[in-house]
């Protein structure tokens, strides 16, 4: 059992988040060797003893899942099965529609959506601060003492699953305007005064974790970040050199910061470091931006599924015909190579085991590959969605996509995170996919999009 030392209660239809307990740190080296063992052995036990298959409808299968990811008490947001540690990107990549106000739900599960939201944020920010530094994970080792360490490499997105997440908990207009639709009946916002607190009251760290961010990932010279060193990203388990998705990553990450005042940039120089990185990557003749700048992915013309992270950050517009041009274009190369086969969609088009690190390379070594991994797969079909605006048949190929995944829901009694290529339930001799993934809140969001897009 793992407790979280924040606890949340409404006061005059407000959030409250008070500290009901003191963390404690510590990056000592033997704690790196217990969390990694203890991370081998669920794993394995986990490709034994799978999860309960949950029954029901997929209404009902998807309100178990919320019961069980974000439940209040459950103490903050974990992807489940054996991934038990705190992942930071979770809440701003993988779980990027949590605070959508427009998902059909109950009160209660909206106010567990937002309350545990805050108590994630809220540690993250406290261990952070104890660390001086961001990580990719945070562990808890005991009661109220947690470690962090990196999986494999320093992290691009953290900073930014921070920031996207506060700009969620304090702006009510955020997530509605990063996935815009028609008016849809919404719930209100009960976050606000707290995570305003916590804004102030980490601001010096913040700003402090971001100028050393900026200083030491982009190379100066051009503007992109450095290809002399590694990162760790949605994509961790693969080495790339400077990545699209880095690069994308670290635009929007300073760019929220300039929202949230914690960092001076101008409009004019966030324009000009995004067409640095359009033309860096963009490739005429494939249709794609290219995975990362390394000789293999410009020779073999390299495609990854988290391209599709300029939705949520709002890198493209598809609403600007030059950009809408990119996108329909990544769409014809997605279905050329048939990366959305039998359903979307497929990391790559290739398996790349000399890029992957050793652990993935051994237990599973599709799972960045080609895999398909069902949160790109609902990035894919509500830029399939907005594309569907322009031309009906975008929305057509939504339709079709969205309802394998409701079959999918169905067949499996849960919401896999990862499919093998041939589009079953991803299951090796040491690892296997988890099944009640909170990351059902995206093909929930998607669902709204594509619903009120066809009034």
């Amino acid at each position: 059992m793992y407790y979280s030392p924040f606890t949340t209660k409404v006061v005059n239809n407000e959030i409250i988040l008070k500290q009901t307990a003191p963390i404690t740190f510590s990056n000592k080296t033997h704690y790196r060797a217990y969390i990694y063992a203890k991370a081998g052995v669920r794993i394995s036990k986990t490709t034994l003893r799978k999860e309960k298959q949950l029954q029901g409808s997929e209404k009902e299968i998807i309100e178990q899942i919320h019961t069980i990811r974000f439940g209040e008490t459950n103490p903050y947001v974990i992807t489940g099965g054996h991934f038990y540690q705190l992942f930071v990107r979770n809440l701003g990549i993988f779980y990027n529609a949590l605070l959508d106000p427009r998902i059909p739900s109950s009160t209660k599960d909206w106010l567990n959506r937002q309350q545990i939201a805050l108590r994630t944020i809220a540690l993250d920010l406290a261990v952070f601060a104890l660390a001086g530094n961001e990580y990719t994970t945070i562990v808890p080792v005991q009661k109220h003492l947690f470690t962090c360490f990196n999986f494999y490499a320093r992290p691009s997105d953290s900073l930014f699953a921070i920031l996207y997440t506060l700009l969620a908990l304090t702006d009510d207009t955020f997530i509605t305007t990063t996935f815009p639709t028609k008016k849809l009946p919404m719930y209100p916002q009960q976050t606000k005064t707290s995570a305003k607190k916590l804004l102030t009251q980490y601001k010096l760290l913040l700003t402090h974790l971001l100028t050393n961010y900026h200083k030491e990932i982009i190379n100066p010279q051009t503007g992109l970040v450095r290809t002399d060193i590694l990162l760790a990203s949605a994509r961790d388990g693969i080495k790339r050199t400077s990545s699209f998705y880095d690069n994308v990553i670290a635009w929007a990450t300073l760019g929220f910061a300039k929202r949230l005042g914690l960092y001076e940039l101008t409009d004019l120089q966030l324009e000009q470091w995004r067409k640095r990185i359009k033309d860096a990557f963009w490739n005429t003749k494939a249709g794609i931006f290219l995975d990362d700048l390394s000789e293999m992915s410009q020779k073999k013309k390299l495609f990854s599924a988290d391209s599709f992270i300029v939705l949520s950050t709002k890198f493209l517009d598809v609403k600007k015909s030059k950009d809408r041009n990119y996108l329909q274009q990544i769409v014809t190369y997605v279905k050329q190579n048939m990366l959305a086969d039998p359903f979307p969609l497929h990391y790559s088009t290739h398996d790349l085991p000399k890029q992957l690190y050793r652990p993935v390379r051994h237990f599973a070594p599709s799972y960045m590959g080609t895999s398909i991994w069902s949160h790109w797969g609902m990035e894919y079909i509500k830029t399939l969605i907005y594309l569907g605006q322009y031309d009906q048949d975008y929305l057509s190929e939504a339709k079709k996509h969205l309802t394998s995944y409701e079959k999918n829901i169905l067949q499996y009694g849960g919401y896999p995170e990862v499919y093998d290529k041939t589009g079953k339930i991803l299951h090796t001799r040491f690892y296997r996919s988890v099944l009640h993934n909170g990351w059902v809140v995206n093909y929930e969001q998607a669902q709204l999009l594509f619903s009120a897009s066809r009034y």
